[in-house]
């Protein structure tokens, strides 16, 4: 009865590492070799999953006392990281890609938040939000600026302007059954929901640079990835945004549509969809649609300042195509009252005036928005035409060159220059 007693109040002591990282990687490069390097001092055991890579990849991790599988690649990104999860040995495990990073005070915050979680014997999961950094000041939905002061900020500083922000789970006790799903887009949310343990919020960043680089083959795989899974998956809402997603990144907006629309069938109060859905019906001509798309975010329940701000913008551009106008001033009056330094807005508003006929209307708008948007083309090319049509053709090539010194492959800069040469060799 004595020892039984002793076992009770005295249980096993853990001798497991305290925080393992796990990754895979193919053909990570200097960026993977960096985060290895920076995660060395923070981190009981690294494992990382290769699945293919040539370069120096195995070297970076290997040099760092990371443990590197040979993992083989089956166009299933769950299979894979649940292959490197059965030789974690940690009692908590951290995810992270190849082309991400934390800076210092994260890797500080998140070692300092498995401690306390284990003295104090809680089980509990933690969502990361990752910042998907964008080139240029994007106009995706969602994106927003670099916050300043950034407590989060690398030590070379961002990448970009602005990101388009993620949140899931990243951080989790390593429990034998939890692992991911989904062959794209994989997760642990439902495992981590099986075992009843709750997800809170861990605010830390991680800065993620795989989406500054337009990767035409990459964007590809993802896309048949993600028809593989709406097909095995067709219930799944999620499923489908991300095949519209990855049908975007193509540039086949019409597939991107018939996806999202199975999405919305699925989870109709889903606003940043609808917003997505009524941007797509306006890129693919079909504006009756998109006004009414538009309108219905504009008068949903929980809508924010930012989702209905970018509803009237894109309502206005709507009227504008339509020729309707009249309803252009009340629209953007809204959007830029809940925006103003939406750099966006005010190319559009200057684009309206330059329409309108309003030639000193318009400079006002898009001088402003060259300033808001010092790494856009669009702006520089509306001042061209609108010198263009002042019959001031030497003014309007200045800023024609400006935005092919920004885009130098943009068809509409290449055309506008030749027709602006054209005039001035008259």
């Amino acid at each position: 009865m004595k020892d039984s007693a002793s076992k009770k109040s005295n249980p096993p002591k853990d001798d497991r590492p305290l925080l393992g990282l796990a990754m895979i990687v193919k053909d990570g490069g200097q960026l993977f070799a960096e985060l290895m390097a920076e995660a060395k001092p923070w981190v009981d055991e690294i494992i990382v999953g290769d699945t293919g890579s040539s370069d120096q990849s195995i070297a970076a991790a290997e040099v760092q006392g990371a443990q590197v599988l040979d993992v083989p690649w089956t166009n299933d990104f769950s299979a894979a990281r649940n292959a490197v999860l059965e030789h974690c040995t940690a009692r908590w495990i951290l995810i992270l890609d190849a082309d991400e990073k934390i800076a210092p005070q994260g890797w500080r915050e998140i070692h300092q938040w498995v401690t306390e979680r284990t003295e104090q014997s809680q089980l509990v999961a933690a969502n990361l939000e990752t910042r998907n950094y964008l080139p240029g000041r994007h106009g995706k939905r969602g994106w927003r600026l670099v916050p300043q002061p950034d407590p989060q900020a690398l030590p070379d500083g961002a990448p970009a302007p602005g990101y388009a922000p993620s949140l899931k789970i990243r951080l989790f006790p390593n429990f034998e059954n939890i692992r991911f799903a989904g062959i794209l887009h994989e997760t642990v949310e439902s495992s981590v929901d099986a075992h009843n343990i709750p997800a809170v919020d861990l605010h830390v960043a991680i800065h993620h640079f795989g989406m500054l680089e337009e990767d035409l083959g990459k964007n590809q795989r993802y896309l048949e990835l993600s028809r593989a899974k709406t097909t095995a998956e067709p219930h799944n809402a999620g499923a489908w945004s991300e095949q519209s997603d990855c049908a975007t990144a193509c540039g086949l907006f019409n597939e991107a549509l018939a996806a999202l629309d199975r999405a919305l069938i699925l989870e109709p109060v889903n606003i940043a969809w609808r917003l997505t859905a009524g941007w797509l019906l306006k890129v693919t001509g079909q504006l009756d649609q998109a006004d009414l798309q538009l309108n219905a975010v504009a008068g949903s329940a929980g809508v924010t300042d930012e989702q209905l701000s970018e509803a009237c913008h894109l309502r206005a551009q709507v009227a504008m195509q339509k020729g309707c106008s009249e309803r252009v001033p009340h629209l953007m009056a809204i959007a830029m009252r809940l925006a103003p330094g939406n750099g966006h807005l005010l190319n559009t508003l200057g684009v309206w005036h330059l329409k309108e006929g309003r030639a000193q209307e318009a400079q006002s708008a898009l001088v402003k928005a060259v300033a808001l948007l010092p790494d856009q083309a669009d702006p520089l090319l509306n001042l061209a035409l609108l010198f263009e049509a002042a019959r001031q053709p030497e003014q309007a090539l200045k800023f024609v060159l400006q935005a092919l010194a920004l885009a130098p492959k943009s068809p509409k800069a290449q055309k506008l220059q030749i027709r602006i040469n054209e005039a001035i060799a008259i």
